[in-house]
């Protein structure tokens, strides 16, 4: 999947240092310069945390002029915050909008920050709408200019202010060290917040928006997509200036997939090779011999059970192979409890044994690779 972020770029930049004295000049302390540090703020680090987490993500270029707030901090305390505002050229950005293609994107993200770039969203969410993308809103001006939006993600005060409460379409609200809730497709969530401490929260909400959007691309439920966003923006404000999600702050747990693994191909390679991209753990469960004998018959499986389970624990992407004597994985995957189960294109989530314990995640089958295919193959370039 492809997203598109479009906004106002910030440039924050931070100054670090240390103080012992008052400047006898006025009654402010006098900073010692230890470090200097800049990196992007606003929709370039919703690109850059999106970018960080595997994503195939693009930065929209609208050439306007990109603000600077500058951070003065003390030996670890928020001294004051120096403001360089650039606003943009709105009928230029506007202009150059309405060429543009958006049909290769999957989600177009809108980064509001007030600085100019959105200020005609209504038609800029118009004109994207009319090509497909769906479009996920952070807002910084009232509810009515985002009309069309797929997606909307306000904080708390920004729900009060800009008049959501009159939002008819699917909303996210974060209300910083209580809990996010939100109504997506007219199902209600509230998801609970980690209480932590605090270092930073600049930045939290972009973290917020792009692991949610990281979770739509995998495609997990929108709870799961909510979960994954609550953790990052979390993980996020624990540290000093803006904060680049690793991908282990949105991995989930256990993951399980199963299948016969009889003759390994590129598909379950390629499968595998996925799965372990969603979770810190990657369980595999295969059917015994007498399992598949069972299930496909008295001439399968052509390799024998120790045989794959080999095969596939030599895989760096696996972490664990469990033999299962049933004809289904029901009993292992109630006792293991995994977060996310991976099965294959020709799945639905409700033919995957299991979809009720954990989310399910279907990826699309590789044309022209399954053992099946194979083994056909085989035998008619034996016979001939």
């Amino acid at each position: 999947m492809k997203v598109l972020v479009l906004g106002d770029v910030i440039i924050d930049k931070y100054i670090y240092g240390t103080s012992t004295r008052i400047s006898p000049e006025a009654p402010v302390p006098i900073v010692n310069l230890d470090r200097v540090k800049t990196s992007l703020g606003g929709a370039g680090l919703v690109v850059e945390n999106l970018k960080s987490l595997g994503v195939d993500v693009t930065l929209a270029q609208t050439g306007q002029p990109q603000s600077v707030k500058t951070r003065i901090i003390s030996d670890g305390h928020y001294i004051t915050r120096l403001d360089e505002d650039q606003d943009a050229n709105s009928s230029a950005v506007l202009d150059t909008i309405l060429h543009d293609d958006f049909s290769q994107y999957d989600y177009v993200i809108l980064s509001d920050y007030d600085k100019g770039v959105l200020d005609n969203a209504k038609q800029i969410i118009a004109h994207i709408n009319s090509q497909g993308p769906k479009v996920i809103v952070d807002p910084k001006r009232y509810a009515h200019d985002y009309e069309g939006a797929w997606l909307v993600k306000p904080n708390n005060s920004e729900y009060t202010k800009f008049e959501f409460d009159e939002w008819q379409g699917n909303i996210i609200i974060t209300d910083a060290g209580h809990s996010v809730t939100a109504k997506i497709d007219d199902i209600e969530y509230n998801i609970p917040i980690e209480t932590v401490e605090v270092s930073d929260v600049t930045g939290a909400g972009d973290c917020f928006i792009a692991a949610f959007v990281y979770g739509l691309t995998k495609g997990y439920t929108h709870k799961k997509c909510l979960e994954i966003a609550t953790k990052g923006a979390t993980e996020s404000v624990k540290h000093s200036g803006t904060y680049i999600l690793k991908q282990e702050d949105v991995n989930q747990g256990i993951v399980w997939t199963n299948g016969v693994f009889d003759i390994l191909h590129t598909g379950h390679l390629e499968l595998l090779r996925y799965a372990n991209t969603l979770g810190k753990k990657l369980i595999v469960g295969i059917n015994s011999d007498a399992s598949v004998k069972r299930l496909k018959g008295d001439s399968r499986p052509i390799n024998n059970e120790k045989v794959r389970k080999k095969s596939l624990e030599t895989l760096p992407w696996v972490d664990e192979v469990i033999i299962f004597d049933q004809d289904t994985p029901l009993k292992v995957i109630e006792s293991i409890q995994p977060n996310i189960i991976v099965k294959g294109g020709d799945y639905t989530v409700e033919t995957v044994v299991g979809h009720s314990i954990a989310d399910v995640v279907i990826f699309p089958t590789i044309k022209g690779h399954s053992t099946t295919e194979i083994i056909d193959k085989l035998i008619d370039n034996y016979e001939s």
